[in-house]
């Protein structure tokens, strides 16, 4: 398994998705050994791993886990020469190479899913126009990769749509409700956290349908409830929104000490050494009721594990899971 030092920048992630692998390994594991490699995303550092493992005779190569290392493993020199499951998409289309598999949790994919969801039910209530949407994020790379994929999806399916509209909630709140009743949106998109949905849920008219990806759901907390946000619906993991899922109550849960955020990663290691296990037992193609969503995979369809998260809405300030595909 390939991370990223664990003392590094990326150090909690990696050691989040490790311990969700190891989670998933003490269950499904036998007759497998897991070896964990810290490398740089540098591709020659990656070309002499792959070396060592194609030595090696590896059965499965996981990883590398940040977007820099997986932009190195697809532009190396040679292919990898071992299986390999890389848990994150690359800035360029993904290549058709045979050997490498991609999945990861990628806020691009669920943003256009939510897109997707989101201009189906508008058109179904809407008959006589083009349903409109506002995509809304703040100043983060983050927020602004979910929002142009939202816009991108909502118009490519022919819906009308401008350019994200930026929120701060640290400026007055007038020129954001002034750019909101100029668009006059059916469907306003937060590609916001959760207390910056909460605050610019102030200026939306509440008769608008309102969507987000992962970024503005709390996740199962019982510590936490944003009751301003009900109504707001989010595509989630079960085990994020689904305590009661087979799946998620099939493996050990993480610390507590862990944020929602690397609750995600853990729930990604769980799911990726499932995938893998599979991929090592030269399944073609195969379906999984995974922690993190239903995962679908076809190597002759494409190289990438699809994950269909559930849809959940915000009832009594909690998401709670209304639809599970």
């Amino acid at each position: 398994m390939l991370v990223p030092p664990r003392d590094g920048p990326f150090g909690r992630v990696a050691s989040s998705v490790v311990a969700g692998v190891r989670a998933s390994h003490s269950r499904d594991g036998d007759g497998v050994a897991v070896e964990v490699i810290e490398t740089d995303t540098a591709p020659e550092d990656l070309g002499r791993i792959f070396a060592d493992l194609r030595e090696r005779g590896v059965a499965l190569a996981m990883g590398p886990l940040t977007r820099d290392g997986v932009n190195s493993l697809v532009t190396l020199d040679r292919p990898p020469g071992v299986p390999t499951l890389a848990l994150n998409l690359p800035d360029v289309a993904l290549p058709a190479r045979s050997q490498i598999a991609f999945f990861g949790l990628s806020i691009e994919a669920e943003s256009r899913q939510v897109a997707v969801i989101a201009f189906g039910q508008a058109r179904a209530a809407i008959a006589k126009r083009a349903p409109r949407a506002v995509a809304v994020g703040d100043a983060t790379r983050l927020a602004q990769r979910g929002a142009i994929a939202f816009r991108d999806e909502w118009a490519v399916r022919g819906g009308e749509i401008d350019e994200p509209i930026e929120f701060n909630a640290k400026r007055p709140a007038q020129g954001f409700r002034d750019a909101l009743k100029d668009a006059n949106p059916d469907v306003v998109f937060l590609a916001l956290s959760p207390e910056q949905a909460r605050s610019a849920r102030q200026s939306i008219d509440s008769r608008v349908r309102l969507w987000s990806s992962s970024v503005a759901s709390i996740g199962h907390s019982r510590l936490l409830r944003l009751p301003k946000l009900d109504g707001l619906r989010v595509l989630d993991m079960p085990w994020q929104v689904e305590p009661d899922h087979p799946a998620v109550m099939a493996y050990p849960k993480a610390p507590t000490a862990y944020t929602v955020e690397l609750q995600r990663f853990y729930a990604l290691g769980i799911d990726a050494f499932r995938v893998g296990r599979q991929i090592m037992a030269g399944s073609a193609a195969f379906e999984l009721d995974g922690v993190t969503g239903h995962l679908s995979y076809d190597p002759m369809v494409g190289p990438r594990v699809e994950r269909m998260p559930v849809i959940a809405e915000y009832r009594d300030g909690m998401p709670v899971v209304v639809a599970s595909r």
